[in-house]
């Protein structure tokens, strides 16, 4: 009796272990896509972050030398 016992609770120990490594590797993968999408917004940061620095001290210089709107219209 005590050997049927410890047989099923082999099978059972066999079973949560198996369960375990699943979660463990869909846990791995979840990471993997993580870290990818984490480098690709840090990407798209510095990308905009580029794309202010270039706007504001290479494109506002020559923009404040342009006429205001009102001026343009008339109004001052």
């Amino acid at each position: 009796m005590m050997n049927i016992w410890l047989v099923n609770e082999v099978f059972t120990i066999d079973d949560t272990l198996q369960t375990l490594k699943l979660r463990l590797r869909e846990a791995q993968d979840t990471l993997q896509l993580l870290i990818l999408n984490k480098a690709r917004l840090e990407h798209d940061l510095l990308v905009k972050a580029n794309s202010l620095f270039i706007d504001k001290e290479k494109c506002m210089g020559m923009r404040k030398t342009f006429p205001s709107t009102p001026r343009l219209v008339g109004y001052t």
